[in-house]
């Protein structure tokens, strides 16, 4: 299963992490994983051509952290449309991904 935690402080977000592989099918195959990887990779890369001084982004073979440092309206728009498409995900395959959020 993907999970994907959203960190909240003062009521803002201020850290996703994004972990796992959803199970769907074999590795290579996996169209919830490969959903999720389009989704979140679009964000990462609009995050780091737009927003670089705004985020520091993490990315690791089964982590993807984006922490942000400055948490402007930009920045919380793409947030929100990056949470929207992910929910969509976990609604259509809930056995797959997980999203929980951590105040």
């Amino acid at each position: 299963m993907v999970f994907a935690k959203i960190y909240f402080k003062d009521q803002t977000i201020n850290k996703i992490e994004i972990n796992g592989h959803a199970n769907f099918a074999k590795y290579g195959n996996d169209l919830v994983c490969a959903g999720i990887t389009a989704i979140v990779n679009g964000a990462l890369n609009g995050f780091d051509q737009i927003f670089k001084n705004e985020v520091e982004l993490n990315v690791l073979e089964n982590l993807v952290t984006i922490e942000i440092k400055k948490s402007t309206e930009y920045v919380k728009n793409v947030i929100s449309f990056l949470l929207i498409q992910l929910k969509t995900i976990e609604v259509q395959y809930p056995k797959n991904f997980k999203i929980e959020e951590v105040f």
